[in-house]
């Protein structure tokens, strides 16, 4: 079988996984104790893995994954392998598991989300996804209002356009996210029978 891309992570023992976000501003001075702050690139997520010590056997599966995206011509379609679902849900789920519906967007970050399960409990700083014509989108919560099946969501950076239309689907539960490799970020350094893999990937559609 043709093997197709973006291609999900292994599934292997994480012991590290640490994503965060690269939001470039520049600072400049510009007199009178003035500073001009500009952002020069868009915000981009970032995350940085290691395995737990592996086999050959495990190893070479490991690698073999990576080869095939190929320094980062080819994509990942990243789901955080550690903390997929809100901070309230992470021994219930069920609530996080129903996707909403993403009905409007005021101020650049304030989403407006109905179809949500009356159950759910979202808290600051859960991470929340947006899906749209094959573009997603993941964003971090720093207010949330609202009960029963609406939800006025606020969230850092803000959406890009393609994805804050109305009709987008709104992931509470392992969001999604299409990042590449960063080139040379491999490493596998061996300790006897063992080896730790780790490597980068930064988000990019």
């Amino acid at each position: 079988m043709a093997i197709s891309f973006p291609r999900l992570l292994p599934t292997i023992g994480w012991v590290k996984c640490d994503f965060l976000l690269d939001d470039p501003v520049k600072a400049s001075a510009s007199g009178a104790n003035l500073i001009n702050y500009t952002q020069i690139e868009d915000p981009a997520w970032t995350a940085d893995l290691a395995t737990q010590p592996l086999l050959y056997d495990q190893y070479s599966e490991i690698e073999a994954w990576w080869l095939s995206l190929r320094e980062g011509l080819r994509s990942v379609l990243f789901r955080h392998p550690t903390q997929g679902y809100p901070k309230a849900h992470r021994d219930n789920r069920a609530p996080a598991d129903d996707p909403g519906n993403l009905i409007s967007v005021t101020d650049g970050n304030v989403l407006s989300v109905n179809g949500v399960g009356a159950a759910l409990v979202l808290s600051v700083g859960d991470r929340i996804g947006l899906e749209r014509a094959g573009r997603y989108y993941v964003g971090r919560l720093s207010d949330v209002s609202g009960t029963g099946t609406a939800r006025s969501i606020t969230v850092e950076p803000p959406p890009f356009d393609s994805v804050a239309q109305a009709g987008a689907i709104v992931r509470f539960a392992n969001p999604t996210l299409v990042m590449r490799p960063v080139p040379k970020s491999f490493q596998a350094p061996r300790e006897g029978l063992f080896c730790t893999v780790s490597f980068q990937l930064r988000e990019s559609q």
